[in-house]
């Protein structure tokens, strides 16, 4: 009987033992597999692109359709004379068969390519100054007089010679491109031509004034080969 108790003695201590290492076995096994399965961090997601900023577009430009066509007769580039009492100052002036100025429309500076003539005019000796409105409302009314339309007066705003570039405004338009002088500027429309006229009174104390005008025209052609019998002479 007693060798029977024993028995059953050790064998419920051995089924408690192997209980009790199941669970343990059971718990390591969990543990594991809850390490081995646990879920990646969580990758963080992508940043967004940034928004794409879509560049205002320009301002529409002055509509040259809009100009009446005019049929007066202009004469000879540069069509129009300083002054009576004026004469030019041609250490500053400038005449191009072919270069580009820029004409301020009230929204953008307007590249115009062509027949270029700037000249600068200052008083004759012993003649009398005139003002600024004087030498502005001789242009308007020539100028108008002959079929040209006024396109923008004043001066031309800081940003707008900054966004061309100042270095590029001064070598295309150093009297008629400014933030301290206020230019008027015209165009007159004809069959076979545009003219744009710009004129800037630079001041009460010299009194003297720019006069740019420039024909849009193609460029004449004159760089070419060198015909073959030319190189054989040499």
């Amino acid at each position: 009987m007693k060798n029977t108790l024993r028995y059953l003695s050790l064998t419920g201590l051995l089924a408690t033992t192997l209980s009790a290492c199941g669970s343990k076995d059971q718990a390591e096994t969990a543990t594991t597999s809850t390490t081995t399965e646990a879920p990646a961090a969580a990758t963080a997601p992508a940043e967004a692109p940034e928004a794409t900023t879509t560049p205002a577009a320009p301002a529409a430009t002055f509509d040259l359709s809009t100009v009446p066509v005019s049929a007066e007769n202009l004469g000879q580039f540069p069509y129009f004379a300083g002054l009576t009492t004026y004469e030019e100052n041609t250490s500053n002036s400038e005449e191009y068969d072919f270069e580009r100025a820029y004409v301020y429309d009230g929204k953008n500076l307007v590249p115009v390519e062509g027949k270029v003539s700037q000249r600068l005019f200052n008083p004759k000796n012993g003649e009398k100054k005139a003002s600024e409105l004087m030498i502005r409302r001789n242009y308007e009314t020539l100028v108008t007089g002959l079929g040209g339309v006024k396109v923008f007066a004043g001066k031309v705003p800081q940003e707008v010679i900054d966004k061309l570039g100042s270095d590029e405004a001064y070598k295309h338009g150093k009297w008629s491109i400014g933030n301290d002088h206020e230019t008027d500027t015209y165009v007159i429309r004809q069959k076979d031509k545009e003219v744009w006229v710009q004129v800037t009174a630079l001041g009460a104390t010299d009194a003297n004034y720019n006069l740019t005008v420039t024909e849009r025209a193609a460029m004449p052609q004159q760089a070419a080969v060198i015909p073959a019998q030319e190189l054989k002479k040499n």
